[in-house]
Order: structure tokens, then C-alpha cells, then sequence
């Protein structure tokens, strides 16, 4: 009876970790640790494997301290294991770098009583709360606490007054922004794209995954990459191609990751970078496999220009692209060198057929 009991417990531990590695295929980050630590409860605790996928699950949530004690204990039972240090070693990276984002104590100052009487609370079934500003107007779709709401506003302000400076251009009207916790529920492909956590349409959309309040760097890393897109269509009229567009997003968003840089590394070596033509296209319509590399190879270009060149440059450019010079003409006048001579832009010949993949 025992040994049939074990089996029985076994087979339920089974259960939920296929239905987490399901969840996680899904985007269901929190369903998937869910599912994890109810099998862990029944069963499987001696695999290090569980707990080093349990991380990973915590990793997308940005829980990094809880990931890295899972992945503590994945050691303590394989010392050696590839997979868990590999993970450890990335997700310190990126606790890192979006730590270097937000000072938090700056972010403990309680929310002002006129801030207070000014958001709006909608007491519907999904309750949401809204606050209308001078510079943007907010709606978060999921329910937060006011410390939080009042911590985006501030990363809000932020956000437009260094950009603004950085690019020279300040939205002339509040800009629509909405930010909804997913809940560990797939976002609906209606409301935007599966395979990003921002979007801009002429608003911002923001979505994030978490049981409760949402992960502050991580929100404000989003918002940044979306408030670039926002400058950029405002200064280049639509004709900024994709590769300028996706790098300088996502170069200022944030700093890029270790193991990003290692990727293009090998990418590098393997004469598999993105050639200048496909880079050119949108990234949600290449093949889920190079979608990664074509967003860590535009933003190395990006991060080069900035560097190389300032940002002071990188506005005219964009002031050249929006009165409508092409892109390889511009270049050569604002940075009086050619595409060619730009690192990691062309990529190689060697590329597959991407329109038969």
C-alpha cells in the first residue's frame, strides 16, 4: 500500500510539473510556479532540475531573490549542474542591471494627500484606477495599492522629462498609458502582441505577470522602451527603419545583459548575425528563433551610436530620417560614415532563408 501510494503521489507530482512546463510555454509565469510548488509538496524535491525550472518561472516574474534560492537548492543537490549555473550566473546579470535602473529608497515617499483625493478608484467587478495629469493619463487595469500607482506616476514624470532631454522632444499632449497585471493568464492576442510586455500604438500599453504588485524596474524598463517609440514616431514621421527604431528603445530602456552579449558573441562567430535586409522588418513577423538576436544585434548598433556619436546625433538623424532622407544617406551626413562601416549591422551572407524557415 505504501509503494502504491508513492506511485499515486508521484504521478499527481508528475501532473502539475507537465502542466507547469505547459503554463510557462504559455506565458503563465505565475500558474507555472503554481503548478511547481504544488508538485514539489507531493513529491520530486530530491530533482534539481524542478527547482532549477521553478526559477526560471520566478526569473520571468522578476522575483530574482526567490529564483536565486531555488536555484541555491537545485545546487545543493547537483553541485555541477550546467543548466542551474548557467541560470544563477544570468539572473544575478539581471538583477543587476534592472537594480541600476530605480534607487528604491526614493520610492518610499508616501503618496500626497491632493494625489490621493485625485485618483479615481472604479469599484467594477475588474476594478481599475485612474489618474489624469498634464503630461499623461493613466489607467491601471489590475488593483494596486496607492503607494504603487503613485510610484509609476513618479516613474511616469521621470521617464518624460530624461527621455525628453535625451531625444528633444516632449509629447505636445497627455499620452494615454495603460498597464494591466496578467495574472499568469497568456495576454490576449487582441490586446497585444504575445511575444512583448509593451506596446505603442499611439498609446502605451504596458502588461507585466505577477501575484501582486507589480516589479517597479521592471514596469519602468517597459515604459522606457515604449516612450522611445513614442519620440521616435513623433520625430521621424514613420520612416525610422525598424533595426534604429527596436535599438535605441531598447538600448536606453535598459542595460543589456551579460548573457546578450554573449549571445551575439557566438552568433558572431558562427557567421549567423541578421544581415541589414531582414533587420530591416518588422521583428514580429521574423521567426520566433531570431527574434532575440535581431533585438540584442539592433541594440549593440544603437548602444555604438550613442556611444560613438552622442545623442546629439542621434537627433539630427532622426530629424533627417523625419524630413525624408533615406536611412544610408543620413547616416553618411549626420555621421559621415556609411552603413557598412557600422559594427554588427550588416551581418553575414550566411544567414538561412528566413522566408522559408
Amino acid at each position: 500500500m505504501k509503494a502504491v501510494n508513492l506511485g499515486h503521489t508521484n504521478s499527481l507530482a508528475l501532473s502539475h510539473f507537465q502542466q507547469a512546463t505547459l503554463s510557462y510555454g504559455q506565458a503563465c509565469y505565475v500558474e507555472a510556479i503554481q503548478h511547481y510548488l504544488a508538485g514539489l509538496k507531493l513529491g520530486a524535491a530530491q530533482h534539481h532540475y524542478i527547482y532549477a525550472d521553478l526559477a526560471k518561472a520566478y526569473e520571468m516574474v522578476g522575483e530574482w531573490n526567490t529564483a536565486l534560492t531555488c536555484l541555491d537548492i537545485a545546487l545543493r543537490l547537483c553541485p555541477d549542474s550546467p543548466t542551474a549555473l548557467r541560470r544563477k550566473a544570468r539572473i544575478l546579470d539581471e538583477k543587476t542591471c534592472y537594480n541600476t535602473l530605480i534607487a528604491f529608497d526614493d520610492f518610499k515617499e508616501p503618496p500626497p494627500l491632493r494625489f490621493l483625493e485625485q485618483l479615481k478608484v472604479s469599484p467594477a467587478k475588474f476594478p481599475k484606477q485612474v489618474v489624469h495629469s498634464e503630461f499623461f493619463d493613466l489607467t491601471c487595469h489590475s488593483e494596486m495599492n496607492s503607494q504603487t500607482v503613485w510610484n509609476i506616476c513618479r516613474l511616469i514624470y521621470r521617464t518624460y522629462s530624461e527621455l525628453g532631454e535625451m531625444l528633444g522632444y516632449y509629447p505636445a499632449s497627455p499620452i494615454s498609458i495603460s498597464i494591466t497585471n496578467t495574472n499568469g493568464r497568456a495576454t490576449s492576442q487582441h490586446s497585444m502582441p504575445r511575444w512583448a510586455s509593451g506596446c505603442y500604438d499611439g498609446g502605451i500599453r504596458l502588461a507585466y505577470c505577477a501575484v501582486g504588485e507589480p516589479v517597479l524596474n521592471i514596469l519602468y524598463a517597459l515604459l522606457r522602451h515604449e516612450w522611445v517609440h513614442l519620440l521616435i514616431h513623433h520625430l521621424a514621421h514613420g520612416y525610422c527603419p525598424v533595426w534604429l527604431n527596436e535599438g535605441l528603445a531598447q538600448s536606453i530602456a535598459r542595460p543589456m545583459f551579460q548573457s546578450e552579449r554573449l549571445d551575439l558573441q557566438q552568433a558572431a562567430q558562427m557567421k549567423c548575425l541578421l544581415p541589414f535586409a531582414v533587420l530591416n522588418k518588422p521583428f514580429n513577423q521574423l521567426p520566433k528563433k531570431y527574434r532575440k538576436l535581431a533585438y540584442i544585434q539592433s541594440t549593440t548598433v544603437a548602444e555604438f551610436l550613442i556611444q560613438q556619436f552622442g545623442f546629439p546625433k542621434i537627433r539630427k538623424l532622426l530629424h533627417q530620417l523625419g524630413n525624408g532622407t533615406p536611412i544610408e544617406i543620413a547616416i553618411e551626413q549626420v555621421f559621415e560614415c556609411s552603413l557598412t562601416e557600422i559594427p554588427f549591422l550588416q551581418g553575414t551572407e550566411q544567414m538561412p532563408n528566413l522566408a522559408a524557415t
